[in-house]
């Protein structure tokens, strides 16, 4: 169930904001660089706050802690603030660049039914979750080999529906051999992402195992693990700090790949909409908002990558910890 609200949510995200987009591009009379990256960027504020707010609320106990509901309603409340400011920049934009006044309204009411909306579906998701406890919810290593198996499993996934959407999409639109390639690599670069997704999952599980599920603590030992913070730890979270630097690595690795994934996949359509000069605006403004995304995020995953396979070679000690010293008590324990 997890896996798949994950995926749907994710693909929910990524299609509101490209039709916020087409929005954005078609149905405004003045168009400038600087006001339609005003308005993208508040749309995604718009889509993606109620999205991370849930997938907080399905993954992490937000209550079981001061620490917890302290930085949960600290987070909640910087999202709704940033919201609002979006809402302002949405109205502001739609007055500078002629947008009818429906468009603002559209955006301001997805957002403000976004956010209740997602904290009620994360509440259920991690109720559900609760009820029906994984084994694979407890810590373990992540092994080499079994990256290097995942790893090989989603090129395999990548080679065979490209190979399939080929033959597929060969058939469909011959003689345009060239758009059926295009869109097998979308259909593979898809098939693909989803995989990574299914691999995410259970490794985010196995993640959360590491501080108990409690967000508060995640948050501190992930300051210190990736952000080089300098806290004090007591025993447990160095335990949980160790734990958690070992596994975070394949996490943010896989989480990287399946979201270059989806991008190209959407990326290469926005490519063959400008070749053929359909709605070339629009896919411009969309293909230049994934570029600078990724320009954002890959360098932003690989250093956090780097700091927590530093951390863990330096701390490996604290992993032959002895049960008694383990970390914060697993209240996501499938026992």
């Amino acid at each position: 169930m997890k896996v798949l609200a994950f995926i749907l949510s994710t693909v929910l995200g990524t299609a509101l904001v490209a039709g916020g987009v087409l929005l954005i591009v078609t149905q405004s009379s003045r168009h400038s660089a600087g006001l339609d990256l005003l308005a993208i960027f508040a749309l995604t504020i718009l889509i993606y706050g109620p999205l991370v707010l849930g997938s907080l609320t399905s993954y992490w106990d937000v209550r079981g802690s001061q620490g917890s509901r302290s930085f949960f309603l600290r987070y909640l409340w910087v999202v709704v603030g940033l919201e609002v400011l979006a809402a302002v920049a949405i109205v502001l934009f739609a007055v500078l660049a002629g947008a009818p006044v429906w468009l603002p309204i559209l955006f301001i009411a997805g957002g403000a039914v976004l956010t209740p909306l997602a904290l009620a579906v994360g509440g259920l998701l991690q109720r559900h979750e609760r009820a029906h406890p994984r084994a694979d919810d407890e810590w373990m290593p992540v092994g080499r080999r079994e990256i290097q198996r995942k790893v090989l499993i989603v090129a395999g996934i990548f080679v065979a529906a490209y190979a399939v959407g080929v033959v597929a999409f060969g058939a469909l639109l011959s003689p345009d051999i060239g758009g059926a390639l295009v869109i097998a690599l979308q259909f593979a670069s898809l098939a693909a992402a989803v995989a990574c997704i299914a691999f995410t999952v259970p490794l985010n599980r196995r993640l959360r195992s590491t501080v108990g599920g409690d967000l508060g603590t995640v948050r501190k030992v992930g300051r210190v693990v990736l952000s080089k913070k300098d806290l004090d730890l007591d025993p447990a979270e160095r335990v949980a700090a160790a734990k958690y630097a070992a596994i975070v690595p394949t996490v943010l690795g896989f989480t990287l790949g399946w979201t270059t994934l989806l991008y190209l996949s959407i990326a290469v359509q926005q490519v063959r909409s400008i070749v053929d000069g359909r709605n070339a605006a629009f896919s411009v403004g969309l293909a230049v908002l994934l570029v600078a995304m990724l320009v954002f995020l890959v360098p932003y995953y690989a250093v956090r990558i780097g700091r927590a396979q530093r951390y863990a070679r330096e701390h490996a000690a604290e992993l032959t910890a002895q049960p008694d010293e383990d970390p914060v008590s697993p209240r996501w324990s499938p026992r």
